[in-house]
């Protein structure tokens, strides 16, 4: 990128507003050199953005990147809800990316200077637009991660901003940062719920100047970003109202017991013992401990916390990265499944939800790294029931009123595969159960519910084209796993940013595919009704299963979304490695380098 300093009018007037108005934002927003255009932002400061580039026509994107929102939320703010950011002298420039939340593996490869940055100076948000004087509807996306990995520069502009919208994505805490709870005031919980809401309000007050409507805001939302939007439709401190207008929902809800801490405080303790903190510490000193620690060792501590638990405990288990309930500022006071079967529900939202044909493989991995670290893996003598309930432990499945057990045996695990005792032959029924329990029947549970209030603009729909490029295994070898990841949670993620680089080259079809995925998110982000050139009417859900929307390079319109719980066992070849898979297990444990590299990537 080169640096070319934009220039700026301003009246000594519209200088001391602080009231947003068209006038002003002519004034304060110049592109006059079409590379590094500059916008003030009433109350707060003059940015110097920079520009890129539309991926099919060229068209030109100004990009302010990594716009601090909120103040940095280190020494006795850290854990805390956000502080708005102060006003700032001169013009900022943020025509360059910055470091996201830190990450403890993206922390080892920093250089000496990234490392010697404020890290927890996170809380920002990139902003993109074609026209600085227009008033185009906006798309704000909440990433994914597992709340504890991802950042605002894995969401490029390049693909969502051919089409005439301004893109906005917030950078708020991972991890510990962002979710560590005592359930005090000093450690409250759910501090990147606060950041995300926080963004949203920044939104309203300046997207104004970046040519943006804050009438026609869409939150676009994926897996772990998904959850925590859909939860703050059912807190009573969020009035989403007036925060946002349309919701896109990608591969997750809020009602998922992946979703939450349920034992916050001595997660906290366990995360702070497994940090270095003494073990005999009174509550009052693991807070201390916690909040004074360098974030490499706070981060550490959770990942050795995250793996152990995830091995020996299972995924509900895990804290320190996750929602949480009864916190001071009672942003949850019950589960949001609690509050929406009470009544406590948005009833004017216009919804997009949705899933990944093959929601459950990434499962799989976590699946087979559990087994692997207790030696089941090759256990002959270990009976195919028995060894389902493991399965359900790690899954955070294992439910002592043996329904869910009951159920999956019907759809799933029937006596014909259970008697042959062969890991291989479970694997399409572990993933289609690992789908249908961690992501689909929450998703479609949440479509249901919208539908009742919004029969005419709730679209469901399953995604299931298999492209050139995977997400699967997260850009790390998992050639030792005796499955593919099929059409993998987050591969919708392909043909909606260019990103990662090796995946950004795309074939025919490809493009195809991405320019299609695009225009059917931004035309429902526009006009409310998702639609493309070429492609049937997509009818918005009526009936409890249906009708939805089947993408693909041919795309069809099915009736029945209960049909996606068993997709994989339909057609096991489409995770398969060969069509006749082997009938002996011979995988391996994976190395525990492995295990650290796969754990560090999960779900971005």
């Amino acid at each position: 990128m080169t640096t070319i300093c934009g220039t700026i009018f301003k009246s000594e007037v519209l200088r001391k507003s602080i009231a947003p108005n068209r006038i002003a934002v002519r004034l304060f927003s110049s592109v006059e050199n079409h590379d590094h255009p500059i916008v003030e932002l009433p109350g707060l400061g003059t940015l110097k953005g920079s520009s890129t580039r539309g991926a099919w026509t060229g068209s030109k994107i100004y990009q302010f990147l990594n716009i601090r929102y909120a103040e940095p939320a280190d020494g006795k703010k850290r854990f805390k809800p956000p502080i708005p950011v102060k006003p700032w002298e001169g013009v900022l420039d943020v025509s360059m990316p910055k470091l996201g939340s830190p990450v403890l593996m993206d922390m080892k490869k920093y250089t000496p200077d990234q490392l010697a940055q404020n890290h927890e100076d996170c809380i920002n948000v990139c902003v993109y637009t074609k026209n600085l004087n227009a008033k185009k509807p906006v798309i704000v996306y909440i990433h994914g991660g597992m709340f504890f990995t991802g950042a605002a520069s894995h969401f490029p502009p390049n693909y969502i901003m051919e089409k005439d919208v301004v893109l906005v994505v917030p950078q708020y805490r991972l991890g510990p940062l962002g979710f560590i709870s005592t359930r005090t005031e000093n450690i409250p919980g759910n501090a990147a719920i606060h950041d995300v809401k926080l963004a949203l309000e920044w939104v309203q007050k300046h997207i104004t100047q970046f040519g943006g409507d804050p009438n026609q805001v869409t939150v676009m939302a994926q897996s772990s970003g998904a959850s925590m939007v859909s939860s703050m439709l059912y807190s009573p401190a969020i009035d989403t109202e007036k925060l946002f207008h349309k919701l896109i929902l990608q591969s997750a809800v809020c009602f998922t017991n992946w979703s939450y801490d349920h034992n916050p405080v001595e997660n906290a303790r366990r995360i702070a013992l497994a940090a270095g903190c003494e073990p005999k510490a009174s509550n009052e000193e693991i807070e201390q401990f916690l909040m004074e620690i360098d974030v490499p060792r706070l981060l550490s501590g959770f990942t050795k916390h995250y793996r152990y638990q995830m091995n020996n405990e299972g995924v509900n288990q895990i804290g320190g990265c996750r929602l949480v309930t009864g916190c001071p500022h009672q942003l949850y006071p019950e589960l949001p499944y609690h509050a929406m079967r009470k009544g406590k529900v948005r009833k004017n939202l216009p919804m997009l939800i949705g899933t990944m044909q093959q929601e459950g493989s990434f499962a799989l991995l976590d699946i087979f790294i559990a087994l692997g670290s207790k030696n089941l893996l090759q256990q002959k003598s270990l009976p195919s029931h028995m060894l389902l309930d493991e399965i359900n432990r790690i899954m955070g499945m294992d439910d002592p009123s043996c329904v869910t057990r009951t159920l999956q045996s019907l759809l799933f695990y029937n006596q014909k595969l259970l008697r042959q005792n062969n890991l291989m032959k479970m694997i399409p029924a572990m993933a289609d159960s690992a789908a249908a329990c961690l992501v689909k029947g929450s998703v479609l549970k949440q479509a249901q519910l919208n539908s009742v209030y919004q029969p005419n603009s709730t679209f469901l729909y399953s995604f299931d084209y298999a492209g050139q490029h995977t997400r699967f295994g997260y850009g790390f070898d998992v050639s030792q796993f005796p499955f593919t990841g099929g059409v993998h949670h987050t591969n919708d993620l392909l043909y909606l940013f260019p990103y990662p680089a090796e995946a950004s080259q795309l074939n025919e079809a490809d493009s195809q595919m991405a320019k299609r995925t695009v225009d059917l998110w931004t035309s429902f982000a526009i006009e409310g009704v998702p639609s493309a050139e070429g492609l049937p009417v997509w009818p918005s859900m009526r009936d409890a299963y249906g009708p939805y929307l089947k993408i693909n390079q041919n795309c069809t319109v099915a009736e029945n979304y209960a049909q996606e719980f068993t997709v994989t066992m339909q057609d096991p070849a489409s995770i398969a490695k060969s069509v006749e898979q082997r009938s002996e297990l011979d995988v391996q444990t994976p190395p525990v380098r492995d295990k650290q590299q796969y754990r560090k990537a999960v779900v971005q």
